[in-house]
């Protein structure tokens, strides 16, 4: 009797060890798949690397594929635009408070565009770079994750939307694993047109040094 049971408890030891193993082997071949964290359900995530030396990219602009909110409503993409926003954003479109921003007098303060997004950690490191350019109406200012966080570029002046008057100003910036936010700060000097665009993009080398976030 007693040497079944311990042939029983060694058979169970293996089965459990067998499971333990194979579900340890299954977690990095799930990541590198492309399959991620549940916190990144509902956010635009960037994929995980296949190979070393490949590179994977994700678009944050703002367009109808993404989710941007403006302070935490869902944003108004603009089907005309103000004939002095002449600054030509493709592929993103111009967005505002509502579907006549560019005309209807939009109060004086500050109107903060957000988009959540992903990056997850996987079983091939990548080195990922957030980069784009954008315009507004008056000032704007673009931040990763917090606007406690150092501002990660600005355009400043008012004009941020007309050519003659500024140039199309760009943003690069490193980017770590987990959940992240663009966030797109717009200053309306006083009552009248207001919005912006922006053209943003992830992306990811395949590389065994991850960058570290700069945030």
């Amino acid at each position: 009797m007693s040497r079944k049971s311990n042939l029983g408890s060694a058979s169970l030891a293996v089965a459990i060890f067998v499971i333990a193993v194979s579900s340890a082997l299954a977690q990095p071949r799930l990541q590198a798949s492309g399959v991620v964290d549940v916190q990144a359900q509902g956010r635009p995530t960037l994929g995980c690397c296949k190979c070393l030396g490949g590179t994977n990219s994700l678009d944050l602009s703002t367009t109808s594929s993404n989710n941007w909110t403006v302070n935490s409503a869902p944003v108004s993409f603009l089907t005309a635009v103000h004939p002095l926003w002449n600054i030509n954003p493709g592929p993103a479109k111009w967005v505002s408070t509502v579907p006549t921003g560019s005309t209807n007098g939009i109060a004086a303060g500050i109107y903060e565009y957000r988009l959540d997004f992903f990056v997850p950690a996987c079983t091939i490191d990548q080195r990922v770079t957030l980069t784009g350019n954008f315009g507004g109406d008056d000032d704007v200012s673009v931040f990763l994750d917090n606007t406690s966080n150092p501002v990660i570029s600005q355009c400043t002046g008012g004009w941020c939307f007309n050519t003659p008057k500024k140039t199309l100003t760009t943003f690069s910036t490193g980017v770590g694993s987990g959940g992240h936010a663009l966030i797109v700060r717009v200053k309306n000097d006083s009552q009248g047109p207001s919005g912006m665009f922006v053209n943003a993009k992830l992306t990811g080398t395949c590389t065994s040094e991850p960058t570290k976030s700069t945030r």
